[in-house]
């Protein structure tokens, strides 16, 4: 690469990457953790969105079962492990 913007871009570029990939990471561990306050029974949507500063709404997107994405490829990974 000749210009030196064309190169930053591409630093940019591959650091934008990096942060979608460990964005999703921490949301599928956020997801099992938040799943497992609340399948231990202490925990309610209600509860769990006033204590993490969530709304309700998204509380329950996060427990209904996951049938693909980063959620629940973790989650999947999970099994067996304990």
């Amino acid at each position: 690469m000749s210009d030196i913007r064309l190169q930053q871009a591409g630093e940019h570029i591959a650091a934008a990457n990096q942060a979608r990939q460990l964005a999703a990471r921490h949301r599928a561990q956020r997801d099992a953790l938040i799943g497992g306050l609340y399948r231990e029974g202490d925990w309610s949507y209600s509860r769990l969105a006033k204590a993490l500063d969530l709304t309700p709404e998204l509380i329950a997107k996060i427990i209904r079962p996951q049938t693909r994405g980063p959620a629940a490829d973790f989650l999947r990974g999970q099994e067996g492990v304990g």
